[in-house]
């Protein structure tokens, strides 16, 4: 096929074909993407493993950001218990801006859209619970349960980008089992809400350093 194009013949017929489509696409803008098609097919599918590569990077960082903050006990201030922080920022999901999504194909793409929108719904419906609560209004079990669930959506996306886009799952130390580690803070969750509904809930404990001063 390429020996033909560069005979004279087969330059005038590609001319022609082109020309063709120019005429029937109405304007020369389009003759120029045309031949760009052409010449460089695989250019979407490069810019889709980019943007592939991209997510599973910043999604990676979400997990990370995710398990640290499932594990994160806060420390109270022993002189108002409504008031307290934790230790580490709270996560925050950083995916590429201003990109196309279907790039990836229809189904990641729109994944990934309600991805980002169950982030922003987790965080706005933990700002709407009112702490000023006895039990802080299950702030404290909700916002772990829904971290860690995020965390695990967020690992089922890198493995799906990854399968598709053959992509190298990101390596972390062997110690560091996050699935493992979710699963459990999870199972953790359910059994505290049974136990709360038996009306019996051990009070938590921590060997983390205060940041409010001991009152007496």
């Amino acid at each position: 096929m390429t020996d033909f194009l560069t005979t004279m013949q087969g330059l005038m017929i590609f001319g022609a074909v082109i020309g063709a489509g120019g005429y029937a696409l109405g304007t020369s803008g389009s003759i120029g993407r045309a031949v760009q098609t052409f010449f460089r097919p695989g250019k979407k599918r490069r810019d889709a493993r980019s943007l592939a590569m991209l997510s599973v990077l910043a999604l990676d960082d979400y997990v990370g950001s995710c398990y640290a903050a499932v594990h994160d006990v806060p420390e109270f201030n022993p002189a108002d218990q409504v008031e307290f922080a934790f230790h580490i920022p709270e996560p925050v999901l950083s995916l590429p801006k201003d990109v196309d999504w279907q790039l990836l194909g229809e189904d990641l793409g729109d994944e990934m859209l309600w991805f980002a929108n169950r982030v922003i719904n987790l965080e706005n419906a933990l700002e709407s619970l009112d702490l000023s609560k006895n039990d802080h209004d299950g702030f404290f079990e909700r916002r772990i349960e829904g971290y860690a669930r995020l965390a695990a959506r967020a690992m089922d996306l890198i493995e799906k980008l990854s399968i598709e886009f053959n992509l190298t799952l990101p390596e972390k130390p062997d110690y560091y089992r996050q699935a493992e580690g979710l699963s459990k803070v999870l199972r953790n969750v359910e059994a505290v809400a049974r136990r709360r509904g038996a009306g019996s809930v051990p009070s938590d404990e921590t060997n983390i350093t205060p940041l409010f001063p001991k009152t007496s």
